[in-house]
C-alpha cells in the first residue's frame, strides 16, 4: 500500500510539475506571471471577492490583491462593489480581460492536448472524470 500511496503521490506531483510549466511558458508569451494567467483563467462570471479568490488559488488574500492590482493597470480586470455588501470587491473581467483569458484557455488547452496525445479518447474522458471527481472531494 505505501508503494502505491507513493507512486500516487508522485504522479500527481508530476501532473502539477506540467501543469505548473505550461502556465509559466503561456504566462511569458503574454508579459505575464504564471500566478497572474491562472488567476486570469479562474474568474468567470461569478465574479469571486478578493476571499473567495484567494481560496480559489490557494494563496494568501494580499497575494491577490497585488496581482489584481498590477491585471487592473494592464485593464484586464476591474473591482467592483459587492450590491449586498459594500464592504466586499468583486473581481470582474473586462472585455479586454476576456479575450486574453479566452487565448490563454485555448493554449493551455493545446499544451495539455499535446501531452496527453498518448492517451486515448476514451482514457482522456476517464481522466477528466476522475480529476472531477477528485476535484469535488473534501470540500
Amino acid at each position: 500500500m505505501a508503494s502505491d500511496t507513493s507512486e500516487f503521490a508522485s504522479a500527481v506531483a508530476a501532473l502539477f510539475r506540467e501543469t505548473s510549466a505550461l502556465y509559466a511558458a503561456i504566462a511569458r508569451r503574454f508579459d505575464l506571471t504564471s500566478q497572474q494567467t491562472q488567476l486570469l483563467c479562474t474568474l468567470s462570471r461569478e465574479q469571486p471577492s478578493f476571499g473567495e479568490l484567494a481560496a480559489m488559488l490557494g494563496c494568501d488574500k494580499t497575494n491577490v490583491t497585488g496581482m489584481v492590482d498590477r491585471l487592473e493597470r494592464k485593464g484586464f480586470l476591474t473591482r467592483e462593489k459587492d450590491a449586498k455588501d459594500r464592504r466586499v470587491s468583486r473581481v470582474v473581467l473586462t472585455e479586454q480581460g476576456w479575450a486574453l483569458r479566452e487565448k490563454i484557455r485555448a493554449e493551455f488547452g493545446q499544451g495539455l492536448s499535446g501531452r496527453f496525445a498518448g492517451l486515448s479518447t476514451k482514457d482522456q474522458a476517464e481522466l477528466v472524470r476522475l480529476l472531477r471527481a477528485a476535484g469535488s472531494t473534501g470540500r
